[in-house]
This record gives C-alpha cells, structure tokens and sequence, in this order.
C-alpha cells in the first residue's frame, strides 16, 4: 500500500521531467506501481480489513514503548525489542519496525564490501568524541574509546575524559589486556597527538612519545590515509553500532555513574552482554596466535615529568599547573600525568608520611589549585588573596563572597585575614559545613563574623547574638549543593596514602 507522501513524490518527480523507469529506479518502486499512480489524480483508497487475520504479537505493549519512547526519544528499533525480550514479547524485530517506522522517502543505502583477516592480524582504534553522561557530580564530557577484532568482532569500550595521548594509549593497553595479548599490527586515524606530519606516498613522522610506544611494544603500525575512515570499517561500524545505544541505555536504566571506574565497569559489562557464541569461540582461536603484552611503563603511556616545585608552589606539565604544599617548594618531585589523574611525589622522603600529592588531570591550559596547599601561606600573608590568579577558588559559592564583603564593610584592613582563618577551618570540617555555618552567621546578622563563626562550628562557646543552630535548622532546613565542595574534601586513597 502507498503512501500519500509517496505518491506525491512519484507525481513531483514527473512533473521534473524524469522517466517512468528513472522514478522507480530512484524511489526503489516497482515500474508498474510508477505507471498506475501516475494515471490516478488521487492516492487509491483501499478497503480495511473486517476483521485481523492474525493477533497483533505488540498488543498490550504499547504503552511501556511510548513511556521508553517519551524517557529516551532516540531508542532504535534493535533496543526497544531488547527492552521488550524480558517483558515475554514474543514477536519478530521486523514487526516493531513496521509499526514503529515512519514511511517515508529514504536514500538508497551505501554498499559495503566484507573483508577478511587473518586471526591475531590487526585491530582497530578510534575514538567517539563528546558523549555526555551523568555523573554523581554533574554532566561530563566523555570520549568513548573503541577497540576491534576485525577476525572475531570483537569490541570493547573504555571511556576517557580527554582525547590525547594518554588516553589513546591506555585505550591500546587496556585493549590487550582485556583480549589477553597483542594483535600483530593496530590501525588508527590521524591523532595529533600520535601523527607530527603527513608525508607524501602515504608516510608519516609520528610523535617522539608515540615512536617510543611503538618500540617498546613492538606491534606494526597501519594508518588510515587522511580523509579515509573507511580503512578502519569495522571500528567505525561499532562506533555506529554502539555508541548511541550506549547513551540511550543509561538515559533509559537512569544510570548515573559515581566516577570514571564505575563508567568503566558498567561499559565492560554492556559490551559482554552483546557478544555472541561466534564472536567468543573465533576470539579463543585467536587468541593463540596472539604476542606477548608488555607489562605497563609509566614512563611509556603516561606524561612522566622529573622537576622542582616552583616559588609559586606548583608542578607545570604541559600547560597545566598543579600544586604542591610548601613544604615541597625548590624540592625535586616526580610528576606522572595518567588519563585520570596526576601523580606528584617526591623523589626523596623529606616527609615519610606525605610524601604523593593526587589532582584531577585538567585540560591542557587550566590549572589544578587545592586549598589545603595554599591556606597555610595565605593565612601567613593574607593581603595576597587580593591579586592572586588563582583566588576564584577562595569562593566556591555566593555565600563565601556575601561573608568576605560583610567583613570587609565590618574590618576593612582585617578582612582577608579573617576571611582566611574562617576557610582554614577546613582543617576541622568538611568545607560544607564551613560555608553552612556563614550562611548561619550572615542570617543572624553578627557584628564578630569569625570569631561567631568559630565558635558556633567548633562549639568552644555558643554567644547570645549567634543563634541556636539545632533549632535553626528545624525552622529553616538547608539544602546546600554539597557537589560544590567535593573538591575541597580529600579523596579516601588520598588520605590513606598521607
């Protein structure tokens, strides 16, 4: 049965002049269906069925699709039958398609042409840029880094908060390391931060940390010419294949990940489900042809810098700065920079018992400051806060520069010392509470703003002019964003390792 739309579009093209075989050559029709509707004025009306002649298998799940439909607008037709499996439909893929496709014009597909590979052979890297997923902190940014076995298809996905070297080569290794070995060769697309220069007849100068990688690992390197993705087919199709599904499964589970671990784990355990007994039983015969992995090197996949702490305090790889305590100014420290995070030490003991340092890894041009590192020398010369370049981080939330404007109408020349001393409480609290309690004080309205703030989160003294803070709450409860200081609090291994 035709469409109106269709039949619309056989009468448009006619009137543009193409031929009766040329119209159902370009909308994939019959030529008699072409030669009937074009001698009819209107779409041809056709009589309903009195009655189905079979039951319809989606009866009764219509409503749970458009509740999925309505939560995850961009489900495929693949996932909504994987959805409806354990709900006991019992019906066909093609069945939902039918009822769920949109008749409409749509351009013949590209013809793609099976290749074959030798087991161990090679395997394919890419990347997906910029998927965005739920964390406990917020929306970020991920780059899906995709791994395949073209002989068993094979495909394992790793996501990274960067695209550049690090990311990419610990990609690579944690590939091997999942497929219990090494293919042959790898092919890989034109990453800047692997290829310096495209050459001509094909050659490239790679860059001197990305050569090193090649030695040490041994494996040969196969590049996609520039412009040519379809070098790497298999890659890319699981990236098609794949990578939306993956966002709209955790729109559609409400998974919100907690950290990169737990993203990781739940990407492992995705990818699993989706393998076949094909694909397992070609990986084993693969996997006895394949080379021995490496053990990991630091020095090979990570940004491995050895320095001394700078006069302002910091660690600089690349762009980026990271802090150290004071302690560690004009000490020689190692600084190892991982897809995640940096690692900064120092080479030589001075502190036995804090002697690693562990920031967030940045994007390159943006620095990594923590206040536990600077409070003790800007309580020491507390007016510097007033021209630092880094002092944003002093106020985290409106309610930290509401209390540093009231002390500065309060104290003038005292402000910063006393804005200082209240946020090194910190090393009492978590800075949660901190910037709870001076929204505390600010409400009643003290004339001692540090010394009530103090007082009230410490309980050395409870001051008439500072209010109950138990039956403050039960008034007027709070409901700070807590996510907003995380980064303030140090992390468990941190801790354990000080």
């Amino acid at each position: 049965m035709m469409s109106d739309y269709m039949f619309e579009k056989v009468r448009k093209l006619r009137a543009e002049g193409l031929s009766r075989a040329k119209i159902a050559e370009k909308l994939r029709l019959n030529s008699k269906t072409v030669s009937k509707y074009l001698n009819l004025n209107t779409p041809p009306k056709y009589k309903p069925r009195e009655k189905p002649t079979r039951t319809d298998p989606l009866k009764g799940y219509e409503e749970k699709i458009q509740q999925w439909l309505k939560r995850t607008p961009t489900l495929t037709d693949r996932e909504i039958y994987e959805l409806l499996i354990p709900e006991g439909y019992k019906g066909s893929e093609r069945t939902i398609n039918r009822k769920l496709i949109n008749l409409k014009f749509i351009k013949p597909k590209e013809r793609f042409f099976e290749q074959e590979y030798e087991p161990a052979e090679q395997c394919q890297f890419d990347f997906k840029e910029k998927v965005e997923l739920p964390f406990v902190d917020g929306t970020r940014t991920v780059h899906l880094h995709f791994g395949t076995l073209p002989f068993s298809d094979t495909c394992i996905v790793k996501g990274y908060p960067f695209k550049n070297y690090t990311c990419f080569m610990d990609g690579v290794h944690s590939f091997f390391e999942s497929i219990g070995g090494m293919t042959e060769n790898i092919r890989f697309d034109n990453l800047s931060p692997v290829v310096k220069e495209i050459l001509p007849d094909n050659k490239r100068i790679y860059t001197d940390h990305f050569n090193r990688a090649a030695v040490y690992y041994g494996f040969g390197l196969l590049p996609c010419s520039p412009g040519k993705g379809n070098e790497k087919g298999d890659v890319e199709r699981d990236i098609r294949s794949y990578a939306s599904r993956i966002k709209n499964r955790v729109s559609h589970d409400a998974v919100v990940f907690r950290d990169w671990e737990h993203l990781n784990e739940w990407l492992i355990q995705y990818m699993k489900e989706r393998e076949t007994e094909e694909t397992k039983r070609l990986r084993e015969e693969e996997r006895k042809k394949f080379q021995v992995l490496p053990l990991r090197d630091e020095a090979i996949l990570c940004d491995v810098i050895t320095t001394f702490g700078s006069s302002y305090g910091g660690i600089r790889i690349g762009k980026s700065v990271y802090s150290v305590p004071d302690a560690w100014i004009e000490k020689e420290c190692r600084a190892v920079g991982g897809p995640y995070d940096v690692k900064i030490r120092l080479i030589k003991p001075y502190h036995k018992d804090n002697n690693i340092v562990i920031h967030p890894r940045k994007p390159d041009g943006d620095h990594s400051i923590l206040l536990e590192h600077v409070l003790p020398s800007l309580v020491r010369k507390p007016h510097a806060m007033v021209r630092w370049a880094h002092r944003d981080i002093l106020f985290p939330s409106n309610i930290c520069q509401r209390f540093y404007d009231l002390l500065k109408k309060q104290e003038g020349h005292s402000a910063e010392r006393d804005y200082l001393r209240s946020i090194n409480l910190i090393q009492y609290l978590p800075f949660s509470e901190i910037v709870t309690g001076m929204e505390l004080v600010l409400e009643a309205k003290s004339e001692q703003l540090f010394n009530d703030l103090r007082d009230l989160l410490l309980h050395e003294r409870r001051p008439a002019d500072v209010i109950d803070i138990n039956s403050w709450f039960n008034q007027n409860p709070l409901q700070p964003n807590l996510s907003e200081y995380d980064s303030f609090i140090p992390k468990e291994d941190q801790a354990n390792e000080s």
